[in-house]
């Protein structure tokens, strides 16, 4: 059986868990959410990317999209397009709560352990205000990120089951979401 673990490392957990209590100021991002969203937590500045690699996928060399965070200047964050427009929106709200989205893709062939892969699918921001803002790196080969403002947002990610979907017999794909919550 072969391991791939694709989740935030530790020290991007540790990152994220000093957002908490702090305010989170804006965040920015083309019009297709294309690579890269930066958000502003009080004078720092953090970019999400999901870039592709070629790498392993389940046996094959494929273009991966790739999920990651950094610190970064707020100012520097820019679209990967040339003359892209990032909008910016206000949000301004204490960061209450931060969630991080994994999950563990298995892999059956002939009912035998193949892959297991584990990956950081998003990371949900909730507010003092009650609301919530996601970061989903939704689709395995692209570079498009989802992000959302409002409520329940976890109810907004790709299913797990449409991993189970994409595989025809005989072989057999199983997920299951694990939600880290930060406080």
């Amino acid at each position: 059986m072969k391991r791939i673990d694709r989740r935030f490392p530790f020290k991007k957990i540790v990152l994220l868990q000093q957002m908490l209590g702090n305010k989170f100021v804006r965040y920015k991002s083309d019009s297709m959410n294309y690579g890269i969203i930066g958000i502003q937590i009080n004078d720092n500045g953090y970019a999400f990317t999901n870039y592709v690699e070629v790498d392993d996928y389940y046996g094959k060399m494929e273009d991966v999209g790739k999920f990651k965070v950094n610190k970064v200047a707020y100012d520097e964050i820019r679209s990967p397009f040339q003359e892209p427009h990032m909008n910016e929106m206000l949000i301004d709200c204490l960061v209450k709560e931060v969630y991080v989205i994994n999950e563990k893709q298995t892999l059956y062939i002939n009912d035998k352990i193949t892959y297991e892969v584990r990956l950081t699918r998003g990371v949900i921001f909730k507010f003092e205000e009650g609301y919530e803002l996601s970061i989903e790196k939704n689709v395995w080969f692209s570079e498009v990120m989802s992000l959302e403002i409002g409520h329940n947002l976890i109810n907004t990610f790709t299913p797990v089951e449409e991993f189970s979907d994409d595989w025809c017999e005989p072989c057999r794909g199983e997920c299951i979401r694990e939600i880290i919550k930060l406080s």
